[in-house]
């Protein structure tokens, strides 16, 4: 079986060079040379940042000609392995009058993660020169530890931006293609970025290149992916932003619906998104039925927020699973309450209200077993003068000839010895 780092190494892409070394450095692990281990794997360590340096253009406020001393030296087998560490051991230049930064280091690191460079440099040397300090199997697995959680963030950008730049090029369609899974950098974020700068991270891809209402489809998809694979404290802030715009969570949470337990929702804010942002969504009912599948909404604000969710809708066209959610709870009553037994389904002009709510009722009655609540106020609205045309075109796909709902209906009205409308007729004579 392959050992954590082995498989960490394989799905990292390094260079040949660094493979060999670290390959090297497996061999005598398992072999319980610590030493040769150990050396093994911070050379191939600092091969990769070497590699970093000669590939990369250098930072903004580094002079030139430094620069190009650096590079020469990297080519230098004497002198590259200290070349390297003291780039990790740049720190900005700041200028004591001004305030102004001067010079940027090669790798923008922090004060820690400079000093666990320098430690691993010190248990080299102990390993190349056989010092009185012991190395032991832990150093080596503890060295591995250390890279696979940092190497993200060792980089000429500095761990956040690189990854930005990183995500960046993935969105490109000239550099990346669009079916390449994003997975893999989403995993970075952890390991990248500072718990400290994780709200400025996810600010700069949600606020960046497009207005603060459009929630893109590729943010959308940052988003959701990390709610998928990352821990807590990697989408707290990212959860606490997109809430904190209502654009963008209601953008999200209509594509995303089986997300919406990610955002821990507290009894206020689950009534204001329903009563107020839902009802302009693009996915009510999947959205809604979310909330009800997990019972967000209290029961006794259900038959409020069915109300609510009904009048915001135009037509009823469910989804299997959804349609039974809603018929759990009690969203036909509504209906009938709402629309039904509305004072304009029946009287003077009703047809406009009906013509209205057409989609509504079509979908209903496609839905839902025959109902005698239903057809009996059909029944009345088709005995006025003026009834609405535009419901009875939708009955054309809902009453087909010998249908079961149809069957059923025509049963309904011929037991109740009911007289048919003539617009009615068509369908139950």
């Amino acid at each position: 079986m392959k050992l954590r780092i082995e498989n960490w190494i394989d799905n990292s892409n390094f260079s040949e060079d660094v493979n060999v070394l670290f390959t090297d450095a497996v061999t005598c692990y398992k072999a319980g040379a610590n030493r040769a281990s150990l050396l093994f794997s911070y050379l191939a360590f600092l091969t990769i940042l070497k590699e970093r340096i000669i590939g990369a253009t250098k930072p903004n406020l580094y002079p030139q000609g430094e620069w190009d001393i650096t590079i020469l030296k990297l080519q230098n087998e004497d002198l590259w392995e200290a070349i390297v560490f003291d780039a990790t051991q740049q720190q900005e230049r700041i200028d004591t009058t001004t305030k102004q930064r001067t010079k940027d280091p090669i790798f923008n690191l922090n004060d820690n993660l400079r000093l666990q460079v320098k430690y691993w440099k010190d248990r080299r040397n102990d390993c190349a020169h056989y010092k009185d300090n012991i190395i032991e199997t832990f150093h080596t697995e503890a060295f591995w530890a250390f890279i696979e959680s940092n190497m993200s963030k060792i980089t000429i950008e500095g761990g956040m931006q690189s990854l930005i730049n990183k995500i960046y090029k993935h969105f490109d369609p000239t550099i990346t293609p669009p079916d390449k899974d994003i997975t893999p950098l989403i995993q970075e974020v952890e390991f990248s970025v500072e718990r400290s700068k994780l709200k400025n991270f996810w600010e700069a891809l949600l606020h960046s290149g497009e207005w603060d209402f459009d929630l893109s489809k590729r943010k959308q998809e940052l988003i959701s992916k990390s709610l998928e694979v990352n821990k807590d404290f990697v989408n707290d802030s990212l959860i606490t932003i997109v809430k904190a715009n209502k654009f963008h969570l209601k953008d999200f949470l209509s594509n995303h619906p089986d997300k919406i337990l990610s955002f821990n929702f507290n009894e206020e804010e689950i009534r204001k998104f329903w009563k107020t942002q839902l009802i302009s969504g693009n996915n009510i009912l999947g959205l809604y039925t979310s909330f009800l599948r997990n019972g967000l909404i209290p029961q006794n604000e259900i038959a409020e927020a069915n109300k609510t969710i009904l009048s915001a809708i135009r037509e009823y066209s469910p989804t299997i699973n959804e349609h039974q959610i809603l018929s759990e709870n009690g969203f036909l009553n509504t209906f009938k309450q709402d629309i039904l037994n509305n004072s304009s389904f029946i009287g003077n002009r009703s047809y406009l209200y009906v013509n209205e709510k057409a989609d509504i009722i079509a979908g209903i009655i496609k839905n839902y077993p025959a109902d005698k609540d239903i057809i009996m106020k059909l029944v009345e609205h088709y005995n006025q003068r003026d009834n609405s045309d535009w419901l009875v075109e939708r009955f054309n796909n809902v009453f087909e000839s010998a249908s079961n709902i149809t069957i059923e209906y025509k049963n309904i009205l011929q037991t109740d010895n009911v007289e048919i409308p003539e617009k009615l007729k068509t369908y139950f004579a």
